[in-house]
């Protein structure tokens, strides 16, 4: 069985190496990510809006995008709650769960960016 912690490690190492890639500075902090995230959960909302409108993505599909989008946000926000409370843990492993579902997202998406 693989701990809770390890879970998640292969979606950190993507995400620092497609940071790399672009030249930007991964982020490092709890906050730092937090904020990412947050910006991640914000792309989508519009991707899934330009998706909708282009004929990409019915808005069936939009609607259910749009509640795990936003389910998503609830966590980090519950995120941000632990980490507030200085529960570290919980805050990261929260962290870590929206970051996870907000890539599940992000890639669903782009498979309907291009007509797919």
């Amino acid at each position: 069985m693989i701990r809770p912690r390890l879970a998640y490690l292969p979606l950190l190492l993507l995400i620092a190496t497609a940071c790399a890639q672009l030249g930007i500075a991964p982020a490092q902090t709890f906050n730092q990510k937090l904020a990412y995230a947050i910006g991640v959960h914000t792309a989508i909302l519009q991707a899934t809006t330009n998706s909708v409108t282009s004929g990409n993505l019915s808005s069936s599909d939009a609607t259910a995008v749009l509640k795990q989008a936003d389910t998503a946000k609830t966590v980090l926000d519950a995120a941000a709650a632990a980490n507030a409370a200085g529960d570290l843990t919980g805050a990261n492993n929260k962290l870590a769960l929206a970051t996870a579902t907000l890539t599940a997202i992000q890639s669903y998406l782009n498979t309907h960016t291009t007509g797919h």
